[in-house]
Order: C-alpha cells, then structure tokens, then sequence
C-alpha cells in the first residue's frame, strides 16, 4: 500500500490515504483501527478526461491558468485548467496534473461511471437528450427563462468542421 506523505492525526489515530484509493485509521502503535475503500464508495479517482488531438488544439480550446487577472484559484481548478467551449462542462477538466497523448481513446470518468449516458466526445447537442432529460433547452444564470440550446453551444461555424461525417447521435 502506498501510503500519503501527508497523514494526519487527531492525536489518537493516524489516517492516511492510500494510492490505492483506501482510508486507513492506525492507532500509534501501527495497529489497523479501520480502513474503507473509498473509490469503491465514491468512484473511481483520479478523475480522467480525453479530447482528440484537433480538439486539444484548436484555438477555441482553452489552458487556463487565471481568472479575472488574478491567479486560479483552487475552487476554479488551480494549476490550471482546460476549457473547451463547445462540450458540456464536465469535459473542462479542473486542477491538471497530467497530459498524456495515447494511440488508443481513452475511457473517461463519466463514461466509466454511467457508459449508456456520458459518450467520448460529449459535444453540446440539442438533438441528443441525456437519458434522464432533454438537452433541447438551458437556463442560463442569472436569466429566468429557458433558451434553445445551441449546437455546438454556438460555436458550430468555428467547431464543426471536426466532425464532419461523423453521426452526433452514435458519437455523442
């Protein structure tokens, strides 16, 4: 078991995490008081994002190490962050400690989580409704009402041309 390099105590206990994805409690003694897998709880870590190659470097894609001027803060993603415009949120992965180009396409965590609803590519479609909702609308903050959602979140003229051929409802 890899253990943390930063354990912490209540004086009593140690709790350290393992690489390993479980919580270990030991008394000072070394002696195992409880431990709980918390990926098999929670899911699986370290959260995992892919993008093809055209995509990471278009233009409209986004490293991001700054907001407002300021510095990222963690709650935005420090270091730093990708922001890809025209995909549905959870594909701007936050607080980047690794990059890697891989030959094959990579499972990401959604899609690991709940495969039948989070494709690869995961482009803002309004054709193509998530199966516990419609994507045909969206509420932006502050606004009241609901608007269409764009395709492409209204980035198709620059973004499209990436996908042509391809059938948006298969490769959602």
């Amino acid at each position: 078991m890899d253990s943390s390099a930063s354990p912490s105590t209540d004086g009593k206990h140690v709790w350290a995490f393992a690489g390993s994805g479980e919580l270990v409690c030991c008394d000072f003694d070394g002696k195992e008081v409880w431990k709980t897998d918390l990926q098999q709880r929670y899911g699986h870590w370290p959260y995992t994002e892919g993008l093809r190659l055209d995509e990471a470097m278009h233009p409209l894609t986004l490293m991001t190490v700054g907001l407002y001027g300021q510095v990222l803060p963690n709650q935005n993603g420090a270091p730093f962050r990708v922001v890809i415009p025209w995909k549905y949120g959870f594909k701007s992965a936050k607080s980047l400690v690794k990059i890697r180009l891989t030959a094959e396409e990579p499972k990401t965590a959604w899609n690991k989580a709940a495969p039948s609803e989070y494709g690869f590519y995961s482009n803002v479609n309004p054709q193509v409704d998530h199966p516990r909702w419609s994507q045909a609308t969206e509420r932006r903050i502050p606004e009241v009402r609901r608007r269409e959602t764009l395709m492409f979140n209204g980035y198709g003229d620059q973004v499209a041309s990436m996908y042509t051929g391809m059938d948006l409802k298969k490769f959602y």
